[in-house]
């Protein structure tokens, strides 16, 4: 999908498509130091969307926090060791839109798994993964102990 055809919804803010999108990552989905594929899968057990999250991975706008910032948020009422990033555009090249809702708080975003079967979420997933730990670590708590 280019950026000619991303729908503009104005009850949406639109992001670049180099926006990192911030991914908090969860003890158990941690391997040997390496994240496995459900940290970035939809119907992972640990962050198994809900009928009421349609399908829809949280991340935090690249745009609005930085991978600390997004980190120091989230762990105020959940647990993170740290956090990966994909871009928007790499969501893009596999198929997979992001969007900005700011629902539940201003930098929200998410990607959407929508429509796909739990075969092709995991698959896409597994993708996420790899982007995510090319990259490496935006941030890392430096208090966690394996």
């Amino acid at each position: 999908m280019g950026e000619s055809e991303r729908m503009v919804n104005p009850k949406y803010d639109l992001m670049e498509n180099n926006t990192l999108l911030h991914r908090q990552i969860h003890p158990h989905f941690v391997q040997k130091s390496e994240v496995s594929s459900q940290a970035f899968e939809a119907t992972s057990s640990a962050f198994k969307p809900t009928p009421k999250d349609d399908s829809k991975l949280s991340v935090y706008n690249g745009e609005k926090f930085s991978a600390k910032e997004a980190f120091e948020h989230f762990v105020e009422h959940y647990t993170s060791i740290g956090v990966l990033s994909v871009s928007v555009q790499e969501a893009l090249d596999i198929q997979l839109s992001s969007t900005e809702d700011n629902i539940p708080f201003n930098g929200h975003a998410y990607i959407d798994f929508t429509g796909l079967s739990s075969n092709q979420m995991k698959s896409k997933a597994k993708l996420l993964k790899k982007k995510a730990n090319d990259r490496g670590w935006l941030h890392f708590d430096p208090n966690y102990e394996q």
